[in-house]
C-alpha cells in the first residue's frame, strides 16, 4: 500500500446543496474513511473477531437485544472462512472460491452451494440469496464511501477517543433512514473497532452494534484451511433461499 502524507485533521466542512437538501461532509471524516477502505482494498489476508449486538421487536416485550460472536479469516481474492457461536446458533462457513459450505454444528447438517469467484461477490450474492450476513462487510466494499455520501446525509468526524484500550478516529453521521458512529483506529490500517447503527426510520429504533478486535494483517493462511471435510454422520440439506416481498 503506497505510503501518503497525513494531512492534518482538522474542522474543515464542505457544505453540499442538493435539491433544498443540505448535507454536511466533513473532509477528515471523508480521509479517515477512505484509508480504511483503501487498506482493506490493498492487503492480501486479514483475520479478526466480531461481536455483534442487534435489536429484534417483540409484540409484547419490545426491543430484545440479541449477540453473535464470530472469527473471521480471508485470504483474497477467493478464500474465506467464518466461525459463529449466539443466539442464531452455532455454524460455520467456508468458502474456497468455487463453492460455499455452511455447517450447523448444532445440527450437524451441512449444505453447499455454487459460489462466484472472489470473496466480495461471494458476499454480496450469499446475503441477497440466503440472507447470510458477514462481519464487518460494508468496509471491504471499494464503493463504501462513496455509498455513503450517496445518501446525501451527514458525516462529521467528531475528534479521538478510546474503545478498549485503543486510540480511535470517532466518526459520526446520518441520514434519512438512520444514524451511524464509525470509531476507526488511529494506526497505520486505519481497521475498523466499532460501529453502532440506529435506524430512526423504524418506531422502535432499533440498534445495531459490533466490535471489530484482534485483527491480523496479511496472515500466511494456508489453503487447506478454506477446505470443508463433513463430519461424522453429517447430514447434507438444502441451503434455504432468502424469502423475497412480492
Amino acid at each position: 500500500m503506497s505510503k501518503k502524507i497525513m494531512f492534518l485533521i482538522g474542522f474543515a466542512i464542505i457544505t453540499i446543496t442538493m435539491q433544498s437538501q443540505t448535507a454536511r461532509i466533513d473532509s477528515a471524516a471523508v480521509y479517515i474513511l477512505h484509508r480504511t477502505t483503501e487498506s482493506l482494498q490493498y492487503i492480501k489476508s486479514c483475520s479478526f473477531k466480531s461481536i455483534m449486538t442487534y435489536d429484534i421487536s417483540n409484540e409484547s416485550l419490545g426491543l430484545i437485544k440479541h449477540s453473535i460472536n464470530e472469527k473471521v479469516s480471508i485470504k483474497f481474492p477467493d478464500k474465506m472462512k467464518i466461525t459463529s457461536t449466539g443466539d442464531k446458533g452455532n455454524r460455520s462457513l467456508w468458502y474456497n472460491g468455487k463453492s460455499l459450505y455452511y455447517y450447523s454444528f448444532d445440527n450437524n447438517t451441512y449444505a453447499t452451494a455454487t459460489a462466484p469467484k472472489t470473496v466480495i461477490e461471494t458476499i454480496d450474492e450469499t446475503s441477497k440469496k440466503f440472507g447470510i450476513e458477514f462481519p464487518a462487510a460494508d468496509f471491504f466494499y471499494e464503493t463504501f464511501l462513496d455509498d455513503l455520501k450517496a445518501e446525501k446525509g451527514n458525516l462529521i468526524y467528531l475528534g479521538k477517543t478510546i474503545i478498549d484500550d485503543k486510540e480511535c478516529f470517532h466518526i459520526a453521521g446520518a441520514d434519512k433512514n438512520k444514524s451511524f458512529q464509525f470509531w476507526i483506529g488511529s494506526d497505520d490500517f486505519f481497521l475498523p473497532v466499532k460501529m453502532v447503527i440506529v435506524y430512526s426510520n423504524d418506531k422502535d429504533k432499533p440498534q445495531y452494534e459490533a466490535v471489530y478486535k484482534d485483527w491480523v494483517v496479511n496472515p500466511d493462511f494456508p489453503d487447506y484451511m478454506f477446505e470443508f471435510a463433513a463430519p461424522p454422520k453429517a447430514v447434507k440439506v438444502p441451503l434455504k433461499e432468502r424469502e423475497t416481498k412480492k
